[in-house]
């Protein structure tokens, strides 16, 4: 038996936006401080891809950039395709943000929570795949806060600005 995969569904970009959303709010919790937007570009692609899921096992919101990869350095093998493949629906999701206010864009380039949150009883609706989902970009927003600046987490996961 063939399983679909509904890849529309999992570009959607009001599902992105609420994804981005979820980042947004852990790396400000973790920093006190918004994520440069590039980061999005990054964080996006990693909750959303499937076969990564796995080695976001036995982790939570302390563990850290530089532990996840050194444990699944399979993460690294092209993430940069995966990262630039994955642009046009990164930019739609922060357009439909910025729109639909989760998030805003301040004059310094970096994300803020919009003026309407990420309702909190959306993630009890969804399934347990996606509610991994939010989980895991919700770590990537603690980790890469935890990281330090902009480049710290590229420099970490072998990519260029």
């Amino acid at each position: 038996m063939a399983i679909a995969h509904d890849i529309f569904a999992e570009t959607n970009p009001a599902y992105c936006a609420s994804l981005l959303g979820t980042f947004v709010r852990a790396y400000r919790t973790r920093s006190g401080s918004e994520p440069d937007i590039t980061l999005c570009y990054a964080a996006l692609p990693l909750a959303l891809s499937g076969d990564l899921a796995p080695t976001f096992g036995r982790t939570n919101r302390k563990t850290g950039l530089l532990e996840w990869l050194r444990r699944s350095p399979v993460i690294q093998i092209r993430l940069a395709a995966r990262v630039n493949g994955s642009l046009d629906i990164v930019t739609e999701a922060i357009r439909f943000g910025c729109f639909s206010n989760l998030l805003a864009i301040n004059t310094e380039g970096r994300v803020a929570p919009g003026a309407s949150p990420v309702p909190k009883h959306l993630k009890a609706q969804l399934t347990q795949e996606t509610q991994d989902i939010f989980d895991n970009i919700d770590r990537l927003g603690h980790w890469f806060a935890l990281a330090g600046s902009t480049r710290t987490v590229f420099n970490m996961m072998g990519l260029e600005l």
